[in-house]
């Protein structure tokens, strides 16, 4: 790996495991092309709040020995143009129109300073690996842990808080169960239409010639009503925490969520089986805050990396599959893959946040439900 050739990852979202997951897959980028990483999250990242500070090092060690100081020097060329040794504590509002940002272009430019502020799926890299790479032959969810183990340290101040919550109310309580519920998505609905809205009835035109020319042609039938079927939010947590509950024995529900609702229902539920941080959560129709101090901000990222380590030190997860939190804590360790569920509405081989309602038409049975979902299907493949 050469001493001038560097990668510098920037911030890519405003939550933190979002941001995170971009911090891995750009790492993967640097071990592919030979460059040795620099992570840099600035001041307008939603979790750091301090001018001048390094947001990635308010909770994670640096996974280099190199800072953003030391690629900022004026005889190193850049790449995407747009950068340089003057801008790079910047952000750049262009970015999102991916200009010099194709992935062939990445790995194969010459610059010193290669600059990674957009997101690549772990998927588009995998072809890149060389076979003298740990992480060749991988599969998608191995490749994160790996690097997330080689990578990802957390400061000593949070390593000791978790360890400290959990020898206190998790380690002599099991088996446990950790489940993660994000708060109802209320503004957000999806309503599904089918998207054959008229079933058609084919007959033949007779013609002098022959039936060779008869030709078919299109007869709207108006459809019946139909009832519908509503998916509530989260409604099928309860289902699997009962699933491991029957056949585990689970003694400790250990929950993260950022509702007070949410607490409040599982602990009228469960009750002494239920054990929670100190956190703050929204409330009722309050929404998130994007406050200034800096003290306020790294604490509210603390207890996101809390209840996120916390859940991958259980026996059992039950997760959102929207969600990056419950992503991480699927990475975060090696699970078997009976003791993971990440859960999410399904509708006709489509995937929608369990946090949502869906509306959808009801399944018709019998054969005019079979053919009606030939019609849909059919109708999907052309379009």
């Amino acid at each position: 790996m050469s001493n001038d050739k560097f990668l510098l990852i920037k911030a890519w979202s405003y939550i933190l495991w979002s941001d995170v997951e971009h911090v891995l897959s750009q790492l993967l980028l640097a071990e592919i092309t030979g460059r040795i990483p620099v992570v840099y999250w600035p001041t307008h990242c939603l979790h750091n709040g301090f001018e001048h500070t390094n947001g990635f090092e308010l909770y994670f060690e640096p996974v280099s020995n190199y800072t953003i100081f030391d690629v900022a020097k004026p005889e190193y060329t850049f790449y995407p143009p747009v950068w340089d040794q003057d801008n790079l504590l910047m952000d750049d509002p262009n970015r999102e129109t991916w200009v010099y940002r194709n992935l062939g272009e990445m790995l194969s430019c010459k610059e010193n300073v290669l600059v990674g502020d957009v997101y690549f799926d772990m998927y588009n890299l995998i072809p890149f690996i060389k076979k003298d790479n740990p992480a060749y032959g991988m599969t998608v969810s191995q490749i994160y842990n790996y690097l997330f183990k080689k990578y990802i340290h957390l400061k000593q101040d949070v390593e000791v808080e978790i360890q400290g919550f959990y020898n206190s109310w998790l380690r002599d309580n099991g088996p446990l169960l950790a489940v993660h519920v994000c708060s109802p998505e209320k503004n957000r609905v999806f309503q599904i239409k089918s998207r054959r809205k008229q079933r058609y009835q084919y007959h033949s035109k007779s013609y002098k010639n022959s039936k060779k020319d008869a030709k078919q042609e299109k007869v709207k039938v108006p459809r019946f009503g139909r009832k519908r079927k509503i998916m509530q939010p989260n409604k099928p947590y309860h289902d699997a925490i009962k699933k491991y509950i029957d056949k585990y024995d689970v003694k400790t529900i250990f929950l993260a969520t950022n509702s007070e609702e949410i607490l409040k229902e599982y602990r009228e539920k469960y009750g002494s089986m239920v054990v929670s941080t100190e956190c703050s959560r929204l409330s009722g129709e309050k929404e998130n805050e994007y406050l200034d101090s800096y003290i306020v901000k790294r604490r509210r990222g603390i207890e996101i990396l809390k209840d996120t380590f916390l859940a991958a030190k259980c026996d059992f997860f039950v997760g959102n599959d929207f969600s990056s939190l419950s992503h991480a804590v699927t990475f975060v360790r090696d699970w078997p893959d009976e003791n993971v569920k990440l859960l999410y509405w399904e509708y006709r081989h489509r995937k929608y946040p369990i946090n949502a309602e869906v509306i959808a038409p009801r399944d018709r049975r019998g054969i005019f439900g079979k053919i009606e979902n030939w019609l849909e299907k059919r109708s999907d493949s052309s379009s």
